[in-house]
């Protein structure tokens, strides 16, 4: 069950039991037929600083992913979140597969506290991770910074995401994904370190990572200056708005939901 005020406190939550293990199953066929089909329309990203595989365009124009988008757990959890049942969606989401960048960061444009406008007041904007594996006993989940969308910084916690869970989190958050999880000591946080511990040390991953990540949002400035200033500002973004053909019926089914569609 979804706390608003936990979440308001803490900057982030993990919502257990959202999907069942045999949906989660059926993702991840999709997810790899996506993959495929990705790979044959040239429809991958290019990143030399990471070996992880991110789709170019987004979830809601996929052909085997949109319908995790367009899912009542996930529209219900964003408004929760958010607090409103109108919100806007923007073509901000992806799915990744493998092992992506890890460290601690924050997705908000004035990404250090307390130093600019995104400190002002609310900031309306969250992203939502499902993660097709364990978490909670391997290595390769996400990390977050408690009480960071409010602080410079804060104690570091696990996010121990079982199959079926969603992650839910304020873009101001710091948060690092790929995290390291230790044989010995496996809550044990070790943070800047993570890069330099052994393999022998690390409990490995469940298996293949892939996760899926989407952005929610309410209309006010803090939105409008995100998308002036990270959406249509970066040519990679540019580039994924373009890649992004949905159907209007898909657009129309997520209206009718409260969610506003916009930049596609």
């Amino acid at each position: 069950m979804f706390n608003k005020k936990n979440f308001d406190n803490n900057c982030y939550a993990l919502v257990k039991s959202q999907f069942s293990e045999e949906e989660i199953n059926d993702f991840r066929i999709k997810a790899e037929k996506q993959l495929e089909e990705d790979e044959s329309i040239g429809g991958l990203l290019k990143n030399n600083f990471i070996k992880a595989k991110l789709s170019k365009s987004d979830l809601l124009s996929k052909t085997y992913l949109k319908e995790i988008i367009m899912h009542d757990s996930i529209i219900t959890l964003a408004k929760e979140a958010l607090g409103s049942d109108e919100i806007v969606y923007f073509g901000d989401s992806t799915c990744q597969y493998g092992v992506g960048f890890r460290g601690f960061h924050r997705d908000n444009i004035d990404r250090e506290y307390n130093s600019g406008p995104d400190w002002e007041g609310e900031y309306p904007l969250v992203r939502i991770g499902v993660y097709l594996q364990n978490h909670k006993n391997y290595s390769g989940g996400l990390k977050v910074r408690k009480g960071s969308h409010l602080n410079k910084s804060g104690k570091a916690v696990f996010l121990d995401s079982e199959i079926g869970d969603v992650a839910i989190w304020n873009l101001k958050t710091l948060h690092s994904g790929n995290a390291v999880r230790l044989k010995i000591f496996p809550s044990l946080s070790v943070n800047k370190f993570e890069k330099h511990i052994p393999t022998f040390l690390k409990k490995k991953e469940d298996k293949e990572r892939i996760s899926l990540f989407m952005t929610f949002a309410t209309k006010s400035i803090h939105l409008d200056r995100y998308l002036s200033e990270y959406i249509y500002k970066l040519d990679s973004n540019l580039e994924r708005i373009k890649a992004s053909p949905i159907t209007l019926e898909d657009k129309a089914f997520m209206e009718n939901t409260g969610v506003e569609i916009l930049c596609l």
